[in-house]
């Protein structure tokens, strides 16, 4: 198994403020495996740069997304002839190349967007085999358009099947509320987090595409700056509910912002502990705990304790494994299988406290383990200690 690690990119590609060779070192040294290009407008940024950028990702083994402003969010007043010239631009220029893997497309459509986003897929399939990769997102302001999470789910599944989309995406920030600014508003913003992993993930698994999830890695509005543990957190919760990528929402600081704080690489290139957080755990993420699952596939997860975002709580019987907490903390339980072969990955689900987890097995062979606040185990059951 590998899980593809990205990240979201708002930076202008001459505002790159080092060399494509630097660039590509640094998103290695983040445990990196598909990048984000930096946003190229062919009226002012050198295609030469974009085309280096490319080839130090194929030099590097990196997959490439190009966010190209020819291709990223057609207009509500749609021209379908502009958009194809644009596209079939785009696509002459860096479409070629074998690191890039896709175009970004667009991001959180609204209700009323849709039908352009559909037409505007429909051309750009028509044009080159590379991913259309769009971002979707599930927030209260659907409610005007639709009754509830379902019915955007729905409705979503419709339109990546009509469209043949191979990944639905995701973001959602709400499990970093930096404080009850109401009564109950931190687990209530766990909860929604919880509830998105499921529902994107169960649109993905209806129509047989990958799953991407995004995952905050900047300060901003009610969020909390992470720390190590919220880092950690993020990735193994998001894993344990089907997650095949991760994106960090964001890297590199492009502007002047009040209401955005402690940045990975800030605007003068300077690095903060959080660069340092991304770098250990995505990269042991596919060094250790995804080499420990090898080539099983996500089948199904429960929570214990609590349950988030209506995730089944754990019975004995479910699985071939049951787990408990020592001091009541709530945990998740994920399947993973191959065939008739299965393993599964246990997270400590709280964000601030380690805790000591009991594994027993049907057989009554048990074990336990010490976790970290967001720390995951592999579970053999062909292999219990």
């Amino acid at each position: 198994m590998k899980i593809d690690v990205s990240f979201w990119n708002y930076t202008r590609q001459n505002a790159c403020r080092t060399s494509p060779r630097e660039i590509v070192k640094e998103w290695k040294e983040l445990g990196i495996t598909t990048g984000f290009s930096f946003r190229y407008d062919p009226e002012e940024d050198s295609r030469e740069e974009m085309i280096a950028l490319i080839g130090e990702c194929e030099k590097n083994g990196l997959d490439l997304i190009v966010y190209d402003l020819r291709v990223y969010s057609p207009p509500d007043n749609f021209d379908e002839r502009e958009y194809a010239a644009r596209v079939r631009a785009a696509v002459e220029d860096f479409g070629g190349f074998p690191a890039v893997t896709g175009f970004y497309l667009g991001d959180e459509p609204r209700k009323a967007q849709f039908p352009n986003y559909r037409r505007a897929i429909e051309i750009f399939r028509s044009l080159t085999d590379k991913l259309p990769f769009m971002n979707f997102s599930w927030c209260d302001a659907h409610l005007k358009d639709f009754p509830g999470r379902e019915e955007y789910a729905a409705y979503l599944a419709e339109f990546v099947r009509e469209t043949g989309l191979k990944l639905v995406s995701n973001d959602r920030y709400s499990c970093l509320h930096a404080r009850d600014y109401e009564p109950g508003f931190r687990e209530t913003g766990i909860d929604k987090y919880f509830a998105d992993l499921n529902l994107f993930r169960g649109v993905a698994t209806a129509c047989g595409t990958k799953y991407w999830t995004s995952l905050c890695s900047v300060g901003h509005w009610m969020y909390r700056a992470p720390g190590e543990a919220d880092i950690r957190w993020q990735i193994h919760t998001a894993l344990a509910h089907g997650a095949e990528g991760i994106q960090w929402f964001f890297l590199y600081q492009h502007r002047f912002a009040d209401d955005y704080c402690s940045y990975p690489v800030d605007i003068y290139g300077k690095r903060n502990a959080v660069f340092g957080f991304i770098s250990h755990y995505c990269r042991a993420l596919n060094d250790y705990t995804a080499k420990l699952l090898g080539d099983f596939s996500f089948r199904r997860v429960w929570h214990t304790g609590k349950s988030y975002g209506k995730t089944p709580l754990l019975r004995r019987g479910d699985a071939d494994v049951f787990i408990y907490s020592d001091h009541g903390q709530n945990g998740i339980l994920s399947e993973f299988g191959k065939g008739d072969e299965r393993k599964y990955l246990v997270v400590n689900n709280d964000q601030e406290y380690p805790e000591v987890y009991f594994i027993e097995d049907k057989e009554g062979k048990k074990y336990h383990v010490w976790l970290p606040a967001g720390g995951a185990h592999v579970v053999d059951p062909q292999r219990m200690v």
